[in-house]
């Protein structure tokens, strides 16, 4: 069977049938226990996907492969099994522009969208779907036409305040945070913006080196933006074991937005933290006796077990297959 071929001819299937949803989940799971366990490339991971579609007979297969490598990161794999009965869909012309833009090929993805556009079949009223497919396309298009200009300068004053905060947190989400700087320019607001967008993308090198150029986002103001600016700057803290100056962070927020349960769970998890720290180092300096040792070890064992149910709380930002494939992938000439 040729691969853009797969499983899309209708079969029965050998077991009971499985939702779309259910599919994907199943083979997410597969993919990234690949990743994880066998180390292979992932053009390895699509061969071995491709093989379980066609043995578990699943319908819509192509389908199914292209949107599994997408959700794995794997863009380049994902974009081998494209064909044009495949590309005649709506989702799977979102995930081909997208593919092309990350790849740095602005032009083909911009007249890849026009021509969708144009030949998109007219349809009684405005679906809901539709006007989001319309509105998606055309933010694609609209980072298309600034990556294919030099200078984006004079652009940029003409774009109204909600549309630059949206193509600069597609800029980052498409892997171009360089465009992204620049659209944000010297406007702290939008600079605090970045930083989220970066971060929620797992460029978390590239959002702490935003942030240490920017003043402390609790001065600047109260809105979101600011907070959330914060509170990404403690919780690189708290990641790299600085847990004084995370909590510090922490403590300021829970004061300034009370209602920020994220931020008392991690003021938490500091202080938890910095407790076993302690522990650890009275043990490394004065070799309490075995009776002390003991009771120490009883300490350490309570926090351990707070600690999980803090983690159970999900305060700490948490990454998508795709986006962990960046975590602390050192890339300052990104933003240049």
């Amino acid at each position: 069977m040729n691969k853009n071929e797969l499983c899309e001819s209708p079969r029965v299937h050998k077991h009971a049938p499985v939702t779309e949803a259910q599919a994907v989940k199943q083979l997410l799971q597969l993919g990234l226990s690949l990743r994880r366990t066998n180390k292979i490339s992932d053009d390895e991971i699509a061969s071995a996907l491709r093989n379980q579609i066609e043995e578990e007979m699943l319908s819509g297969g192509g389908k199914l492969l292209i949107r599994v490598l997408h959700q794995l990161g794997a863009y380049s794999s994902a974009y081998a099994f494209f064909s044009k009965e495949l590309l005649l869909d709506e989702q799977m012309q979102l995930i081909y522009a997208e593919i092309l833009i990350r790849s740095g090929d602005a032009e083909q993805a911009s007249s890849f969208i026009k021509d969708c556009l144009d030949k998109q079949a007219p349809r009684n009223g405005q679906a809901s779907e539709d006007v989001d497919y319309r509105g998606q396309m055309g933010q694609l298009s609209d980072l298309c036409q600034l990556l294919s200009q030099n200078g984006i300068e004079e652009d940029r004053d003409q774009i109204p305040l909600y549309r630059l905060a949206e193509l600069i947190r597609l800029a980052g989400k498409l892997g171009h945070p360089g465009l992204a700087l620049k659209l944000a320019a010297s406007d702290t607001d939008l600079q605090c913006l970045l930083v989220d967008a970066l971060y929620q993308e797992g460029w978390t090198d590239e959002a702490q080196q935003l942030l240490s150029l920017l003043p402390d986002p609790l001065s600047l103001g109260s809105q979101h933006l600011h907070l959330q600016a914060a509170f990404i700057s403690a919780e690189l803290l708290h990641d790299e074991g600085r847990y004084m100056e995370a909590r510090r962070i922490f403590d300021a927020l829970i004061r300034r937005a009370p209602e920020m349960a994220r931020a008392r769970f991690g003021a938490a998890s500091c202080c938890l933290h910095e407790t076993m720290d302690n522990l650890f180092r009275r043990m490394e300096l004065y070799h309490p006796a075995d009776e002390e040792q003991r009771k120490i070890n009883k300490y350490l064992d309570t926090i351990q077990q707070s600690l999980h149910i803090l983690e159970r709380s999900n305060w700490h930002t948490a990454w998508g297959p795709a986006q962990q494939r960046n975590l602390g992938i050192r890339g300052t000439k990104r933003m240049s």
